[in-house]
């Protein structure tokens, strides 16, 4: 019986997935690809210009230095428009838990319509997604994005949807992003996070949008446009100017060092009216009380709940209050 019910369930996810990414015409793909090689060239070049680059290297916990070497090495000998089943990005970038997933549906589908929630996790990704397995990863961990965002607006009242600039603090491979740019209302949406992932969302976004809606930062104004998207490495995030309504870490905060955190305050959370974190109690670097004190001191009113099926997992959701 078991088994019957994990075929079905199978089934089910496989068929939404489907309609998530259809199979896209041959020039589409093509276009995809050729985006996907240039993209990769450049953030190549990019990372080893950067790699030896020290700044801010403190804000990285000794628990990732291993991966962050085996997903280095990947990137520069390997990478391809199969990157999701790398093992190291799967397990650490991927949710692919289907028990939450079923729930985690279930609770979008009554939060928007369907064609809403198909353009959200759809746009931007039907051209380069290949193969079932890639799919299904993809649908996955884009409901759980989702969620998050949903659980956002139904504790704070604003639809996320209308968020114009974004501050995310360790963005994954760019898949919240690419979300974002799927609500079309947002004007900047910068990434902060550690050389190699900065490249490898530049990758993934490039191939999602185009080259001129991502802007690889590299700590000058020289060649700067319109970009929707910065994407902020480490060692340039001193130079760079960044500054958000709204600020969102799904676990990236929690899972670093207490210098990262004590960097964050200190730049005010980048200026947000409204933040969004999610973090495991073991692992962050912060004392709930001191959390809640620092905020509540620059006018933010807060609320903690847990990550449903996640046991031992938290939101912070804040709004500051209008005076």
């Amino acid at each position: 019986m078991s088994f019957l019910r994990s075929w079905v369930g199978k089934a089910i996810l496989s068929r939404r997935a489907k309609k998530f990414f259809p199979d896209s015409p041959p020039p589409e793909r093509e276009a995809a690809r050729a985006r996907f090689r240039d993209a990769l060239q450049t953030a190549r070049a990019a990372y080893e210009r950067m790699r030896d680059d020290a700044t801010h290297a403190d804000f990285v916990h000794p628990d990732w230095a291993r991966n962050i070497r085996d997903v280095e090495t990947y990137f520069l000998e390997d990478f391809d428009l199969s990157f999701l089943d790398n093992p190291v990005i799967n397990g650490t970038m991927v949710f692919t838990n289907r028990q939450a997933h079923a729930a985690q549906w279930a609770r979008l589908e009554r939060w928007r319509n369907a064609e809403a929630i198909r353009k959200y996790i759809g746009g931007g990704a039907s051209a380069h997604l290949s193969g079932t397995r890639r799919k299904l990863s993809t649908a996955i961990n884009s409901v759980h994005h989702l969620y998050h965002l949903s659980r956002y607006e139904q504790t704070t009242g604003r639809a996320i949807e209308k968020a114009r600039r974004v501050v995310e603090f360790g963005g994954g491979y760019g898949n919240l992003a690419r979300i974002f740019l799927n609500f079309g209302h947002i004007a900047r949406y910068a990434i902060l996070d550690l050389p190699l992932f900065s490249c490898i969302q530049y990758v993934y976004l490039c191939t999602a949008f185009g080259p001129n809606r991502v802007r690889l930062e590299n700590g000058t104004r020289e060649g700067a446009g319109e970009e929707t998207v910065s994407l902020v490495p480490l060692p340039f995030l001193d130079r760079s100017v960044v500054e958000g309504d709204l600020f969102v870490s799904t676990w990236a905060l929690s899972e670093s060092t207490r210098q990262a955190y004590s960097y964050v305050k200190s730049r005010r959370w980048f200026g947000a009216e409204s933040m969004l974190l999610a973090f495991n109690e073991k692992w962050k670097p912060w004392d709930d009380a001191e959390l809640r004190e620092e905020l509540e001191g620059l006018g933010h009113e807060l609320v903690v709940e847990p990550v449903a099926f996640l046991p031992g997992n938290h939101y912070v959701f804040s709004l500051k209050r209008i005076s």
